[in-house]
């Protein structure tokens, strides 16, 4: 075996033990690009196959007709390479056209957890790499989010599984090399967001040509400043808010009347991303306080997309 592929292997067999993960069923989503085929690649050598399936998302027949053949083709190809494997293999095709990013990745993680829940699988695991966190947390960066965005992905978090996080997409490509497969990139999946795409194939790209080595080394310095943060908060402003049980459904409001301004603006972006809350920017989390700054015991009114609902002792997002 050669010393890359090995290399790789072990180190998600490391992982797996880790986080006590290696008995789990898990769900591969496979578009039939690097990330993801080396993801079904590693996992097959690492895990028992009966505990592996691949899943693909067909963008639908929507859309220019050229796209619907590299679609298909993307499709079969997914099909052979887990036939090839002899690992169970699913997919849905969308009904509807897709425009964004966004809706992309939410009919897809909706479809995942279709197969997931109807299949009995424990996890869904996506090839999302150590350069697609990099994007992620400069196109946050971009839109103004405050430290608490940076946060981003994470290795394992709510039934979703990234082994690949801290691993390089070079890398990746020198597994498949080794491995002697090649990947298949359908193009419709880098026409869904401009600004990550001008991130990924300009921007980043210029920075490396500027000052080789940069952009690994401004990933490492966000995730230090992440960890940072995490750590300084586990121990002061996220202990005391767990125990004056300020971070459930609702804050308290007099616990947060309690806080200095940056505390609670952390608050609040914490209450966001307990809710599942992500789309939102630090200019809306200062508008939200101005609100909370009125004295009124009784306030309703809607920022980021939620209807937050105040009176005398609680701070509350309405449900939808």
């Amino acid at each position: 075996m050669a010393k890359a592929k090995a290399a790789l292997e072990h180190e998600i067999w490391q992982l797996f033990k880790r986080l006590q993960i290696q008995d789990k069923k898990i769900l591969v989503s496979l578009s039939g690009g690097v990330d993801s085929l080396a993801l079904l690649l590693v996992l097959n050598e690492v895990l028992p196959k009966e505990n592996i399936a691949a899943f693909h998302f067909h963008h639908g027949d929507k859309g220019p007709e050229e796209s619907h053949s590299y679609r298909d083709q993307a499709l079969k190809f997914c099909q052979q390479i887990s036939q090839s494997l002899e690992i169970p293999f699913h997919f849905k095709k969308a009904t509807q056209a897709i425009k964004t990013e966004e809706e992309f990745r939410n009919f897809r993680y909706r479809a995942l957890e279709d197969v997931q829940k109807s299949e009995g699988f424990d996890l869904v695991s996506l090839g999302h790499h150590a350069d697609d966190l990099l994007e992620s947390r400069l196109l946050r960066l971009i839109r103004g989010t405050g430290l608490q965005g940076l946060g981003a992905m994470k290795t394992l978090e709510g039934g979703k599984l990234r082994p690949f996080i801290e691993v390089s997409k070079d890398r990746l490509v020198r597994y498949l090399a080794e491995k002697g497969i090649k990947a298949f990139e359908d193009p419709s999946n880098s026409e869904l967001d401009p600004m990550r795409n001008w991130l990924r194939l300009h921007w980043l790209v210029s920075l490396e040509k500027r000052q080789p080595g940069a952009s690994a080394s401004l990933g490492r310095s966000i995730e230090r400043i992440v960890a940072e943060y995490q750590a300084h908060q586990e121990s002061s402003l996220l202990v005391k808010s767990r125990l004056q049980g300020s971070l459930q459904d609702c804050l308290s409001r007099s616990f947060y009347l309690t806080l200095l301004p940056v505390e609670q603006r952390v608050l609040l972006a914490q209450y966001m991303y307990s809710l599942g809350r992500r789309d939102f920017s630090q200019a809306q989390i200062e508008e939200i306080q101005k609100h909370l700054d009125n004295p009124q015991k009784m306030i309703t009114f809607k920022i980021a997309g939620c209807v937050w609902i105040i009176n005398a002792e609680q701070i509350k997002v309405q449900k939808s």
